[in-house]
């Protein structure tokens, strides 16, 4: 396995775990750890089909990452959403407990993406 992405899963699974830790400790939710593998899942998925096609399809890594975060906000509205509507009505507690994970996901898999384009134009412009 390359480098880069055990860096990208070892950075992603360190900072979900402790947000996690210290979402948990904050608020009790039943469905806080469903969210978090949730989002680690979906985010792991986007970086493997952009590592996958760094080389070949490079052009279109910003769009494997927009694709990713639609597939994040469908899973939100079908698996999560209404599981929070349940009970009538939406607190504060439930928009974090999906918007921190997602968040959090969110910046590691923008950074190592960054990194990832970046190092890719780096190899071209030596090529």
């Amino acid at each position: 396995m390359n480098s880069a992405l055990l860096v990208f899963y070892a950075v992603l699974i360190t900072s979900l775990t402790t947000s996690f830790f210290i979402h948990n400790t904050l608020i009790e939710s039943e469905t806080l750890l469903t969210l978090y593998i949730i989002n680690a899942f979906i985010a792991a998925g986007i970086y493997n089909v952009a590592y996958f096609f760094r080389k070949t399809q490079q052009d279109y890594l910003g769009y494997y990452f927009l694709a990713g975060t639609l597939i994040k906000f469908v899973a939100f509205f079908i698996y999560v959403l209404p599981k929070f509507k349940e009970d009538g009505e939406q607190t504060t507690e439930e928009f974090f407990s999906f918007f921190t994970p997602y968040i959090v996901a969110l910046l590691v898999e923008t950074i190592s993406l960054l990194f990832l384009a970046k190092k890719n134009n780096l190899n071209n412009v030596k090529n």
